[in-house]
């Protein structure tokens, strides 16, 4: 009984580690991805968006993508969010061409609020 026990804790310290590798894929993915892709204010300022964390669904089929702004002056969210859903495809187009796996997951996008 307890063999059974412990080989479950392995099968499923095995399964966190490679969901935590893909997770970091992700995000090195998503990550260039932002540095390839100009997204602008409709006035022409740049956004600078970096990738927080990733959360990977166990099946490893949807991914839900942390973002957080660098630009500390007056930060609209909704502006921002309307941007990153409006470019989202492309967004997802490059990624898709940039990481390979064997099912590229569904991407999230949620925008981190500073304090």
């Amino acid at each position: 009984m307890k063999k059974n026990l412990s080989l479950e804790i392995i099968k499923d310290e095995r399964k966190k580690s490679r969901i935590e590798k893909i997770s970091s894929l992700i995000k090195k993915a998503i990550s260039e991805v932002f540095l390839t892709i100009d997204i602008n204010y409709e006035n022409g300022k740049n956004i600078f968006i970096m990738v927080s964390h990733v959360e990977l669904s166990s099946d490893g089929k949807s991914a839900k993508v942390f973002l957080e702004t660098l630009n500390n002056i007056s930060v609209d969210y909704e502006k921002i969010n309307e941007i990153i859903f409006n470019n989202s495809s492309r967004i997802k187009k490059e990624f898709s061409s940039k990481i390979e796996l064997r099912y590229t997951p569904r991407l999230k996008f949620e925008l981190v609020r500073k304090k």
